[in-house]
């Protein structure tokens, strides 16, 4: 198992993507069909956004709460986790933790994008939905 179940300093989950709430399930099911048509699906599509309770800073101050990534199915989830970091500006010496369905995705070697996104992407839109967030919340 690549996750450990975490209960976010008494918030239960930060499961709640504003990507969501701005696009209806249709155009969230055309925007994966486009990438995909143009990407091909060798890519997977994931939203990331930052965690509601992370203080992380960026220095990209982009009119959207989110990030979308066409990324690779083989990427490893480090190669992931430096791409998210150079896409929101968050500093390079920062450590952030990446949370999918209210599970810290945890770093190892042989774990690739595509076997996190076969088993964790939202089943409605094909679309992998993840939360960073600059503390390691388990346990409290």
């Amino acid at each position: 198992m690549f996750q450990k179940k975490i209960n976010l300093m008494g918030v239960a989950n930060d499961n709640e993507f504003e990507f969501q709430k701005k696009y209806t399930l249709v155009e969230r099911q055309q925007r994966y069909q486009n990438v995909m048509n143009a990407v091909g699906e060798q890519k997977a599509l994931v939203v990331v956004e930052k965690h509601k309770k992370s203080n992380i800073q960026s220095n990209n101050q982009a009119q959207n709460p989110w990030r979308i990534f066409a990324i690779d199915k083989t990427k490893n989830l480090a190669e992931f986790l430096h791409s998210i970091k150079q896409n929101a500006a968050i500093n390079k010496n920062t450590s952030i933790f990446l949370y999918c369905n209210n599970a810290l995705l945890m770093m190892r070697e042989d774990q690739t994008v595509g076997s996190i996104f076969e088993s964790q992407k939202n089943k409605e839109d094909n679309i992998l939905y993840i939360k960073y967030a600059d503390f390691e919340t388990f346990g409290f």
